[in-house]
């Protein structure tokens, strides 16, 4: 019997391919414990590896990981579909259900953890994501990759039309003010009605509107046991946790000014 040895150059190639076809069948790919250690961190290796370390059972209380696992996955399928898309990078994540000793030999006792893992070497303090200074949306995940590999990511979102609301809301109002009142001068030149748009800008930018046009943030939690509005973490929210602070403020305008009224 004729054992055939294969050389570092064959075992090299074959990674590669196999973790290509494994990016064309899932953007993010998921790695258990002896697929971590043979793709990311055993040698020959010529390839970056971007790591999601997450525990997203719900047993484990996570409250972040689940969305965190959105946006990274996000970023993931947006790098599968670019032009930048190639054979030296690779997106996968581990959970802690499936390879706890991963995080042990890490030193890791908390989630989600971003690593880049670069070619032929242990990955330094520089390739850690810092989650509570970057946050962890799509943006600056992929920011961050670049940053670390000069790969520019395109993010392909999909489309959020209830940012659209208030804006609908706004014009109905306003036509809805002149089909009733029929005095456009007067209604112009009413101070209740410019007070009326003022309150409403404060209380747009109060609420957090501004924050998510520039991070995009979901509309409300992607986790599949439940629809949470807030956030569990005080660097993240939800559109639709903006659209119950302003309401809220909103009341408040109101209740303490009703001489306006």
């Amino acid at each position: 019997m004729i054992l055939k040895v294969l050389s570092k150059e064959d075992v090299l190639s074959e990674k590669v391919r196999q973790l290509t076809d494994l990016s064309l069948q899932r953007p993010l790919i998921r790695l258990n414990s002896e697929r971590f250690k043979y793709y990311v961190t055993s040698q020959p290796r010529n390839y970056s590896v971007f790591v999601m370390l997450t525990a997203l059972a719900p047993e484990r209380k996570c409250g972040i990981c689940q969305d965190a696992h959105n946006e990274y996955e996000l970023v993931a399928r947006s790098y599968r579909y670019s032009n930048a898309f190639s054979k030296s990078v690779f997106f996968a994540m581990v959970d802690f259900d499936e390879a706890s000793d991963i995080f042990q030999s890490l030193k890791l006792n908390s989630a989600p953890v971003f690593i880049h893992f670069p070619p032929k070497m242990s990955p330094k303090k520089s390739d850690y994501m810092d989650i509570h200074r970057r946050e962890f949306s799509a943006e600056q995940v992929a920011k961050w990759v670049h940053e670390i590999s000069d790969i520019r990511i395109q993010l392909i979102r999909p489309p959020n039309y209830t940012q659209f609301l208030p804006i609908v809301l706004i014009i109905t109002a306003i036509f809805l003010l002149f089909y009733i009142k029929r005095e456009t001068p007067k209604i112009v030149y009413s101070p209740i009605i410019w007070g009326i748009i003022t309150v409403g800008l404060v209380c747009y930018y109060i609420s957090g509107q501004t924050w998510n046009r520039i991070n995009k943030p979901p509309f409300t939690s992607q986790r599949k046991t439940d629809m949470g509005l807030f956030a569990d973490d005080s660097n993240m929210q939800y559109v639709a946790e903006t659209y119950i602070v302003r309401k809220h403020t909103i009341s408040i305008d109101i209740s303490s000014n009703n001489s306006w009224l």
